[in-house]
Order: structure tokens, then sequence, then C-alpha cells
């Protein structure tokens, strides 16, 4: 059962309110998350109606046909695009060079009772500013079918908005669980509805690979799936093909939410080597078994042998050419060195490339794949182990690490960009509770991720321009049914969505868990499963 707080929407209020937003709060009746730069309300009300139509430039026609789509099945009004019907009751999309200083995601929103205007820089910025035209409606704008007794209105406000972070993600888990084409969506679109712009999805890990690869059918032949003695049920293995990737890319891509891929290496491969078990230290066989259950031993590529790097290059051809993402995530982290030590193909690649030890080894073999994913126009992003033994000054830090930011302030100050994803705020696989100041391992409450601040710290004074930004991870070998799953990472992912969102100045905590309980409604229409935020 999902948990609703139903709260009115405020706005009676509104009309004798006027002003603008002080730091940290929201007027009554504003609920938007994240919340916007500057908001100021002006007196009266917009309602949207049969005589309502939309207009906008050829350039961003199809986000008109997109804003319609999002508004008329709940309202019943099939908007018209570019024909008017009343010269009063106008929903216009616009273009300007003159609002270049609020960047590629930007955007204004003018409300007045005869107009609705969205002007952007960039038609990123457009779907920004449908996005705060969505929530400013009644929740029931984002029900599926004709809602009826309802009055579309909307209070008459100027807003001017644009993210603080370049990069606010969620990474998915599929190796452990995997989540359906469906599934996915319905993420897609509650990230989209709260500005987060980037899914990673963690494809290949020991619990199985999730990705057709041509060449190598093998591995979605045997590794997607776990072995029949664990008896699992069948909804948690399998994989994704090459279309279903397409189709997850282009919807994504609608909704202004970028798609990375990752494949694990050298360490926690283990699905692979139970397909090619010559390309670990040993050579044994092992099996897929889920987390937690069975022994794994051989779990990292052996990084003497030239049919390792073979097959690397293969895969990561077919996966680059699967997504059209700038980045593509390697993994990196808790590679077990020790088989690498008494490995002779190892100690040799070790002393042909007048290496110091194996963590240097590691630094080799990452910037030897660096160098191929560049060569593709690509660049690499790592778990924050890829600095150990050095690191090249083209990669991308993924820092999750909680307790070890100097990792991420000698990454800074070398000039690498880092994205802040640490186990102390932002590992929605741990359990909820505890206060925001606790220990993060005695829980991780909604409050604590709101709490959340990037710079701060060793990295209060670091170049703001290295920090791409914030995301949210989940693990999914814990939690492996939709229902827990969604409510292990909802209502948290509203917070970060916020934090990743609105500069620090602007976020209260008191006022945003207000506006929070308005938007459970919204999760129960987008047919999301959450907590409440009290745990």
């Amino acid at each position: 059962m999902k948990l609703i707080f139903l709260v009115p929407f405020l706005i009676i209020s509104l009309c004798a309110m006027k002003g603008p937003l002080t730091a940290g709060e929201a007027p009554k009746g504003i609920l938007i998350i994240p919340m916007p730069g500057e908001i100021t309300v002006l007196n009266g009300t917009f309602v949207m109606n049969g005589k309502t139509s939309i207009q906008a430039g050829q350039d961003i026609l199809v986000k008109a046909e997109q804003l319609r789509a999002y508004l008329s099945p709940a309202s019943g009004y099939m908007l018209p695009i570019n024909k008017i019907i009343s010269g009063e009751n106008l929903i216009e999309l616009k273009l300007s060079n003159e609002l270049s200083s609020l960047g590629e995601e930007g955007y204004k929103l003018n409300i007045t009772n005869q107009k609705v205007l969205i002007t952007a820089y960039k038609i990123t910025g457009i779907f920004w500013g449908i996005q705060t035209l969505r929530q400013l409606f009644p929740n029931e704008i984002l029900r599926e079918a004709e809602v009826a007794g309802v009055t579309w209105m909307i209070p008459c406000v100027n807003i001017v908005d644009k993210p603080r972070f370049k990069w606010r993600g969620l990474m998915i888990d599929y190796s452990r669980t995997f989540w359906n084409t469906r599934h996915t969506k319905k993420y897609i679109d509650a990230m989209a509805f709260y500005k987060m712009n980037r899914l990673h999805m963690h494809l290949t890990d020991d619990q199985g690979w999730r990705l057709q690869i041509d060449k190598y059918p093998e591995l979605t032949a045997k590794a997607s799936k776990f072995d029949t003695i664990y008896h699992e049920p069948k909804e948690r293995e399998g994989f994704y093909s090459k279309d279903d990737i397409r189709e997850l890319v282009r919807y994504a891509a609608a909704k202004n939410i970028e798609i990375i891929p990752e494949i694990e290496m050298p360490g926690h491969t283990s699905e692979v080597l139970s397909v090619f078990p010559g390309l670990s230290c040993t050579g044994e066989l092992v099996s897929i078994h889920p987390n937690g259950k069975g022994k794994v031993n051989a779990k990292e590529f052996c990084a003497g042998k030239e049919e390792t790097f073979t097959l690397l290059q293969n895969v990561l051809s077919e996966v680059i050419e699967l997504f059209p993402s700038k980045y593509v995530h390697i993994g990196g982290d808790e590679c077990d060195k020790a088989r690498w030590e008494k490995c002779p193909f190892d100690q040799k690649r070790i002393k042909d490339e007048g290496l110091k030890d194996e963590n240097e080894l590691q630094s080799w073999f990452v910037r030897r794949i660096e160098k191929f994913i560049n060569s593709k126009g690509k660049k690499l992003i790592g778990w924050d182990e890829i600095s150990q033994g050095g690191l090249s000054k083209s990669a991308t830090v993924m820092f999750w690490r909680g307790g070890k930011e100097k990792i991420v302030l000698d990454a800074v100050n070398q000039g690498n960009d880092v994205i802040m994803t640490p186990t102390s705020h932002l590992y929605f696989d741990y359990p909820y509770g505890g206060k925001y100041t606790d220990y993060p391992y005695n829980g991780i409450s909604t409050e604590r991720v709101y709490a959340y601040e990037p710079c701060s710290g060793i990295l209060k004074n670091v170049n703001p321009e290295h920090i791409l930004g914030v995301q949210a991870n989940f693990w999914s070998h814990i939690d492996r049914t939709e229902p827990r799953m969604d409510r292990q990472i909802f209502p948290r992912l509203l917070s970060l969505a916020e934090v990743g969102w609105t500069e620090s100045k602007n976020r209260n905590w008191d006022n945003f868990s207000l506006r929070l309980k308005h938007q459970y409604k919204s999760l129960d229409f987008l047919n999301i499963y959450y907590m409440d935020t009290n745990n």
C-alpha cells in the first residue's frame, strides 16, 4: 500500500500575496520541487479551459506537442497548437538569446491571468519550465485519463530558474536484480518531473550481465541467468536487447535525461569469467549466483593477458555505438589485487611497463581503456578507486567512499571533474532512520539527504567547475521487488533533486517537508511507491 498525505492546493491564499521569495521559503501554495531560484507571486490566477491554445515556433514545436501530451489527458482539452482560439488564454513557448546567462537548462516562467509564457535560451530549459508548470497545476494533471470536477487553475507568478549542478543523477543496479523496460521508464518519468537529468545504468557485475553484445552472445545466453540451484524468480534475471536500449535512450532523451552505461572492470567481473574463465588469473570456472549466496573466487580480469583487452574493446565498441552519452562508466572499484600479486602474467606486465606495484597496474589498466574510449570520442568515468596508482587528468571520478574526501580534493586540484555519490548521504540501498546528523550506517533519512552539501569541509573552497554534481546510488542486492525498491529511493530522491538543482541559500528543510507532503499525491499518479518522510 502506498503512503499518502493529501494536502489541498492552496490557491486562495495566493490572491492576497505579492512579492519576491525570501531565501529558503516558498509562498503558501507554491509546492514545487526542486525550489526555483527566484519566485515573485502576483495577484490572480490563470485558468486552463476549452479556449486555451499553445503557441510555439517551429524550432520548439516538439516541446509544444509534448506539453499538450502532458496536459490533455487529465484535463480533457486537446489544446490546439499554433491555432489561436482566444487571444486571452495562451500558453507560449519561446527561445531567446537574451537568456544566455541562464545557461542551457535555465528558463523563465511568467504567468498572468491571460497568458503563460515559458522562455529559455535552449530547448532543454523549455522542458524544465514545462515541468514547473505541471507542478503548479493540481496534482491530478498527472492522471492519464480525464478527471471531472477539477478547475485547472494556477497562480500568477514570475519565476527565474536555473540549476546549481550540471549532473543530477540516479544509478540503478541492474546486475544483482534485473529491472524491466516498463520499470525503468517509470523512473525516467519521475526523474524528469523533478528535473533530474542523468540515469546511470549499472549493467554488469558479479551477479549478471544485462546487455546484448552481438560479438559475444554467450554473455547473455549464460551470464544473464542465476544458477538454477538458487531458484531465483525469473523476473530477477534477464537482459536488455539492443532494441530495448535504443527505445530507452530515445524515451529518456525526450525528457532531458542522458543514460550512462557502466561496464565493470577490472574487478566485479565474475559473471564474465563464468563464460570466459581464461580471462582470469586462475582459469577457474565460476557460476552466477544471487548476492550473498555461493562463493566467488575469481572476480577480476587478468591485466596481463591481451585477450582481456580484446574482449573489452570489442564490448565497449558495441556499447559506445548503442549509447549516445559522451560518458562511459568503467567501474574500477573494489578490485582485489591479491591474485595479481601471484599471477605471472600480471607480474610480467608490471615489469614490462615499468610499474611500481599492483596499484599502478590498475592505473595502467584504466589509462589503456580510457585511451580506447577517448579514441571513440567518449569520456571515461570510474569509481574513486581509479585514482589508486595515479589518475589520468581527463578521467571523471565518481566519489563514493564517504569520509575520504581528500580523494576529491586531490582530483579537483589536478583538474579532474568529480561527481559526488558518497555512502554517507546518497546510498539509497541503506535503510531509512536516524537523525540527519547520525552516522550513515544508523540510517539515511530523507532529511539527511536534504542536508547534504557537496562543497563543504575540506571541499569548501575547491573550484566548483570541477564538481559536476550529485548522484544517488541504488544497489539491488537487498530490496529486489518493485515496491521495496521504490520505497528505498522515494522520497529520498526528491531531497536529492533539490540538492542538485537549488542553491544552498534557498534550501530550507521545514519548508521542503511541507512541499514534499504535497508531492506524495504526485508520486501516486506516477505509480511510485514511497516511504513516509518521517521514517
